[in-house]
C-alpha cells in the first residue's frame, strides 16, 4: 500500500489522539515518538522532515498541556523528538551524497562502456544479451535494437566460421573464459577480422551472473601481419636468391665498444658465431645449404699461414671498429672447406645495443677469380714493360750503326741528289731513335718502384732546359721562369723528371715561330706542387682534345714526335697520385696544369 504525506500526518494525528485518550501512557507514547522520527526518514527535505516531526510533537506537548497531564519526564521525550529531527537531517544528508556519488560511478561506468574503443557484450544466464555498447553496434553493424533483449545465437549468424566459434560460445556459457580470433561478415559484405575475450561475472554472493565479452576490430593489426609476412617472404627471397654471399653473426655475450680494440678483436675473432647466411654464402666455402655454415665461428674463416695474414687480419678487424663498425669493399683472405684459399670482397655493418656490438650482417662476394686475373694481368704488363725496355736498347744499337753508315756514305759521296736521300734517312732515324726514348722512358716509369728524394724544382727546369739546348731554334725561345729556389718535393724522380721534361719539351715544339715563347712556373700547394707550363704557339683544337692523352696520338700532322709524350705524362701522373688538366685557345696558345702531392710512403 502506498503511503502519502497526507496519510502519514492523518496516522501520526490519530496515534497521538489515542495516546491523549489514554493518559499517554509509556507503552503508547514511545512507539508514537519512534515511528515520528522513523517516519521523518521517508521525507527527502529537512525541512519536512522537521515539519513532521514538529507538528506531531507540538501536538502532543499541547495535549497534555491541556489535559493536566503533563509530567517532566515527557520533557525528554519531547527534546529527544526535535533532536530526531537534525539527526534526521543529518541521515538524509549522507543519503542524498551517497546516492549522488553512486549517479557519478554509474554515469562514469556508462561513460567508459559507450566510449571505449571495444565492443561490449553481457548475457545473463539465460542466454539473453541484455546490454551491447555503441562501439559494438560499430563493429558488427548491428543496432541495439536487433540484438539486445535477444537470444546469443543469433549472434552466430554473423560469423564467417560459425561452428567453431559455437563451441566458443558454449564454453563461455558453461561458466568458463575463452580467446579467439574470427571473422564477421557485415550488412553490406564487409568482412572484419575481431578478436573475442569472454568471462563470466558474478554478484556479491559469488553467484555467476551471466558472461561479458569484449568485441576488438583487429583487421588493421592483420593487414600489417599480413604485409609483415610478405615483406618476410620476400626478404627471405632476396637473400636466398641473391647472387651474394650474405651472412649474420651473433655474438655469445655483447662485446662493449668501449672495450681497447686489441681485445674487441679477439672477441669478434672468438665469439661471433654465423648464426644466418643464404645457400650462396655456404656454396662459396664449398658447402652445399646454409645450415652447414650455422653456428660456426668468424676465426675459423680467415686464413691465417703466417703473421703476415694474421696481421692483415687484424688490420681488416680494426678498420671495421674505428670506422663506427662498418666497413665497405674490404678484401679478406679466407679458406672454404677443402682449404683453398679465397679473397673476398665485403660490407659488414654491425649492430650496436646499450653500448655493445650484438650482431653484425655482412654482404660478401668471391674475387677470387678477379684476383687471380689481376695478378696475371700485372705479371704481363710487367713482362711487357721489360720486353719494351729490352726491346728499346737493343734497337738502338742498330740504329746508331745506321746513323754511322749514312755519315760514312756522305763523305764517300758528295752527290746532291744522294744528300736528299741521306738527309730524309736520318730524319727518320732520328725519329725512330725518340720513339725508342719514349718507349724507354714509358716502361721505366710504369717498371716496379723507386725510391722517394726530395727534388728542389728550380734545379730540376735548369737540368732539363740544359738538356734540351740541341733541339733547333732553342736559342732563339724567349723563357719565362717563376720558381722559388728553395720549392722542394718529395717524390719520385724519375716520374717527375718525365712529367716536366715531356711538357717542356712539347711547349718548345709547339710555340709560336716568329716569336716563340714558352712560361714555367712552379708554386707550393697545401700538399704538394703546382706546375704550369704555358706556350704561345698554334693551340689544340676543340675536337682532339679528348684524345691528346691517347698513346701514339699526334694532333699535328706535321709533328716530328712519337705520340707518347703526354701518354707518359699522365702515366707518370697517375703512379703518383697527381692530376693534370689544359687549358687551349686555337692561335693563341695551351697551357697545361699539373699538381704533384708529397709521397707520404716510402715507396710509391
Amino acid at each position: 500500500m502506498h503511503l502519502t504525506t497526507g496519510s502519514i500526518f492523518l496516522l501520526h494525528f490519530w496515534a497521538a489522539y489515542v495516546t491523549y485518550v489514554r493518559n499517554f501512557e509509556v507503552t503508547l507514547l514511545l512507539p508514537v515518538a519512534i515511528s515520528t522520527f522513523t517516519f521523518s526518514l521517508v521525507f527527502d527535505r529537512y525541512y519536512k522532515s522537521l515539519f513532521f516531526i514538529f507538528i506531531i510533537t507540538t501536538l502532543l506537548m499541547a495535549l497534555m498541556i491541556l489535559s493536566g497531564q503533563w509530567k517532566p519526564e515527557f520533557a525528554i521525550a519531547i527534546v529527544t523528538l526535535y533532536s530526531g529531527a537534525f539527526l534526521s537531517e543529518e541521515i538524509l544528508k549522507r543519503k542524498g551524497e551517497y546516492q549522488t556519488e553512486i549517479k557519478k560511478q554509474e554515469q562514469r561506468y556508462v561513460s567508459l562502456v559507450e566510449n571505449m574503443n571495444d565492443g561490449l557484450i553481457y548475457v545473463d544466464k539465460s542466454r539473453t544479451i541484455s546490454f551491447v555498447n555503441e562501439r559494438f553496434c560499430k563493429i558488427s553493424d548491428i543496432s541495439k535494437d536487433e540484438i539486445e533483449n535477444k537470444d546469443f545465437d543469433l549472434l552466430l549468424d554473423q560469423f564467417v566460421n560459425a561452428k567453431s566459434i559455437r563451441n566458443e560460445f558454449e564454453n563461455l556459457i558453461a561458466g568458463r573464459s575463452i580467446r579467439a580470433e574470427a571473422i564477421i561478415k557485415k550488412k553490406n559484405g564487409e568482412q572484419v577480422w575481431i578478436q573475442m575475450v569472454g568471462s563470466p561475472y558474478y554478484d556479491d554472493n559469488g553467484s555467476r551472473n551471466g558472461s561479458m565479452i569484449v568485441y576488438t576490430d583487429i583487421s588493421s593489426l592483420k593487414e600489417i601481419e599480413e604485409l609483415l609476412k610478405k615483406r618476410e617472404e620476400g626478404y627471405k627471397t632476396f637473400i636466398d636468391q641473391s647472387a651474394v654471399g650474405i651472412w649474420r653473426a651473433e655474438y655469445r655475450q655483447p662485446i662493449p665498444v668501449n672495450l681497447p680494440i686489441s681485445e674487441q678483436i679477439e672477441l669478434l675473432l672468438d665469439t661471433g658465431i654465423i648464426t644466418e647466411c643464404n645457400d650462396f654464402m655456404s656454396k662459396m666455402y664449398g658447402y652445399n645449404v646454409s645450415s652447414d655454415l650455422i653456428g660456426r665461428r668468424i676465426r675459423d674463416f680467415y686464413y691465417m699461414e703466417n703473421n703476415f695474414d694474421e696481421e692483415k687480419t687484424k688490420e681488416f678487424m680494426q678498420s671495421f671498429i674505428v670506422n663506427n663498425y662498418r666497413i665497405s669493399n674490404a678484401e679478406s683472405k679466407e679458406l672454404d672447406k677443402s682449404g683453398t684459399v679465397r679473397f673476398m670482397l665485403n660490407n659488414n655493418i654491425g649492430v650496436i645495443e646499450n653500448g655493445c656490438l650484438v650482431r653484425t650482417w655482412g654482404v660478401q662476394t668471391d674475387i677470387t677469380d678477379r684476383k687471380k686475373t689481376e695478378k696475371e694481368l700485372v705479371e704481363t704488363n710487367q713482362e711487357l714493360d721489360t720486353f719494351f725496355y729490352k726491346a728499346s736498347h737493343d734497337l738502338k744499337g742498330p740504329l746508331a750503326s745506321v746513323m754511322g753508315i749514312v755519315n760514312l756514305a756522305r763523305l764517300e759521296n758528295s752527290d746532291p741528289l744522294n744528300e736528299k736521300y741521306f738527309t730524309m734517312i736520318e730524319t727518320s732515324v732520328k725519329r725512330l731513335d725518340r720513339t725508342l726514348l719514349d718507349l724507354i722512358e714509358l716502361a721505366r716509369t710504369r717498371k716496379g718502384t723507386s725510391k722517394l728524394s726530395q727534388i728542389n724544382m728550380m734545379s730540376l727546369v735548369q737540368d732539363i732546359l740544359h738538356s734540351l739546348r740541341h733541339l733547333p731554334d732553342f736559342g732563339s725561345i724567349n723563357f719565362e721562369v717563376k720558381i722559388d729556389h728553395l720549392l722542394e718535393l718529395k717524390a719520385d724522380k724519375v716520374l717527375v723528371l718525365s712529367v716536366f721534361q715531356n711538357l717542356i719539351h712539347n711547349a718548345i715544339n709547339y710555340c709560336n715561330q716568329d716569336r716563340p715563347h714558352v712560361k714555367i712556373k712552379v708554386e707550393k700547394e697545401s700538399n704538394g706542387i703546382v706546375l704550369q707550363v704555358i706556350d704561345n704557339g698554334l693551340g689544340i683544337q676543340e675536337a682532339i682534345r679528348d684524345r691528346v692523352f691517347e698513346m701514339f696520338y699526334r694532333g699535328h700532322p706535321d709533328s716530328t714526335g712519337s705520340g707518347l709524350g703526354l701518354f707518359i705524362v699522365k702515366n707518370a701522373l697517375e703512379k703518383m697520385k697527381g692530376t693534370i688538366n689544359f687549358e687551349s685557345e686555337v692561335g693563341k696558345g695551351t697551357t697545361f696544369t699539373v699538381h704533384i702531392p708529397n709521397a707520404r710512403n716510402e715507396h710509391i
